[in-house]
């Protein structure tokens, strides 16, 4: 619970900051003239400007067909919009429905940020006997770790497929995820049309057990089913990244928790580079002859994709490492975030709105330009390895977990197409080849908060990019309740005396 409110914190954070605190209002005029906007209630009209701005502005909208079923299907939505009366929140769970088709768990509508009644108790849903795994007083503790058979008279499978379209997400476990949160939400109980007042819970022996609904503003604070947690190597830490070097074992564990540090957010000067850290790992490993690094990208929901690239470039040569490949879809939208987007040209002429492009296309673009491997890198920029001679050429161990997501999934992807290392862990939460890049807006008429991708993000090996996961090649239980299995593996078949 506590890492999902901290990413929907990193949400709106990352939102005012890229923007200025200025989120573009999403408008065009031709719509805003039209009889059915005029004629519209508050709640369709921005219906109209959110199906617009969809169709000009993320890449499966590219595809003429895709864009002319959109609009069809506009007509019901116009329609049932006109039903809402007075409900915000029912709007823009509306509108991410709409959203939740695209299976891009980075094209969203925000509306829980006004929920404010939750549940004290979380449920890990994953397969056939979803289990208690938190709770919000001690009196209650008896509760972890037991199997749930029904809420409400309902199994954890009905609720979860009503709860499927009211959430954006790559792939069934970002999915899962991201429902295991969202059911801690009285109101999204609501949105679901169920009860969101109590929660009457079968246990699997028969019992039952009511948890009332509770303001946050009350002070919850959960007990984790993962006591031990706290003892593990790879416990989760409130750090961007961190590197501990264990010498008894010969093994680097870096802990890698988002794709951030002082150049993406310069705004912060207390924070770390990413690349001087790697650099100085790097270093620390070869003087004390360590031969395994350890990259844990369980906790990681992504970033600047940059900051993979640079630690790829010291475990294999730049020059030879095959890309994931980027198709970009010019917009209006795109062009307010980044205005320098107007001067780009492809053969001299300015990019087309609603046209996909791969950004090497471009003329006289940093994309475009040849990497001169022996001219020194500009300092004010993350710095890549390239010297051969200094590439880590022991054992590399990747940790991969189901919040491992956007960028940390392309850090994986890339290393799995290009054979660097190994993943060990769980399903990816991500999917290899995904949209991404968020640009966001608001709608004027309900001050409704939008994310939309504008980038589609292709792996190296395009004849998997249809694939939905990135499995791993040992499946290891990563939130065992008693046990750190993840480093026991690695240190069985990885540490020194191996």
């Amino acid at each position: 619970m506590r890492q999902f409110f901290t990413t929907l914190v990193l949400l709106l954070v990352s939102i005012t900051v890229s923007l200025g605190q200025n989120i573009p209002a999403i408008h065009n005029d031709d719509i805003e003239q039209s009889r059915r906007y005029i004629k519209g209630n508050a709640f369709q009209r921005d219906l109209l400007l959110y199906v617009d701005m969809l169709a000009k502005t993320h890449p499966y909208y590219a595809d003429e067909s895709n864009r002319a079923e959109l609009m069809r299907s506009a007509r019901t939505w116009y329609k049932e919009c006109g039903e809402i009366e007075d409900d915000a929140t029912l709007f823009r769970a509306y509108l991410e429905r709409i959203a939740s088709q695209l299976n891009d768990g980075h094209t969203s509508v925000v509306y829980w940020q006004e929920f404010d009644i939750l549940f004290p108790i979380q449920f890990d849903i994953d397969g056939s006997n979803p289990v208690i795994i938190e709770v919000s007083t001690k009196d209650r503790e008896d509760l972890l770790g037991r199997e749930v058979v029904a809420i409400n008279g309902l199994t954890m499978q009905e609720i979860v497929a009503k709860a499927r379209p009211l959430l954006s997400a790559d792939n069934s476990v970002n999915f899962e995820n991201t429902v295991r949160e969202f059911l801690a939400f009285a109101d999204f109980w609501g949105l679901m049309g169920f009860s969101n007042e109590v929660l009457n819970i079968t246990l699997d022996d028969g019992s039952e057990v009511a948890i009332e609904a509770r303001s946050k503003r009350s002070g919850i604070n959960f007990s984790l089913l993962q006591r031990n947690a706290a003892n593990r190597v790879t416990a989760q830490r409130n750090v961007l990244f961190d590197y501990q070097i264990y010498d008894k074992e010969g093994i680097c564990y870096l802990q890698f928790n988002q794709f951030a540090d002082r150049l993406t957010y310069p705004q912060y000067p207390q924070l770390a580079r990413f690349d001087e850290l790697v650099a100085e790992m790097m270093a620390e490993m070869s003087a004390k002859g360590i031969e395994t690094l350890v990259v844990d990208l369980q906790y990681n929901g992504g970033g600047n994709s940059t900051l993979g690239d640079v630690l790829l470039s010291w475990l294999h040569p730049h020059r030879d490492t095959e890309s994931v490949s980027v198709e970009l879809r010019m917009s209006e939208l795109l062009a307010e975030h980044y205005p320098y987007y107007r001067e780009f040209t492809v053969d001299g002429k300015p990019l087309e709105m609603g046209t996909v492009y791969n950004p090497k296309e471009f003329d006289n673009s940093s994309w475009n330009k040849e990497i001169d491997y022996t001219a020194p890198q500009d300092p004010s920029k993350h710095v890549y390895n390239f010297d051969d001679a200094r590439i880590f050429r022991g054992n590399v161990v990747f940790i991969q977990g189901k919040d491992s997501f956007s960028s940390s999934t392309i850090l994986l992807t890339m290393a799995r197409d290009n054979g660097i290392g190994i993943i060990v862990g769980e399903v990816s939460g991500g999917r290899p080849s995904h949209y991404g890049d968020v640009l966001y807006g608001q709608l004027p008429n309900t001050a409704t908060l939008i994310t939309v991708s504008h980038k589609h993000f292709v792996r190296p090996n395009r004849a998997a990019m249809d694939k939905e996961y990135i499995y791993p090649d040992v499946e290891i239980e990563l939130n065992d309740p008693d046990r750190d299995l993840v480093w026991e593996w690695i240190v069985e078949n990885y540490g020194k005396k191996n």
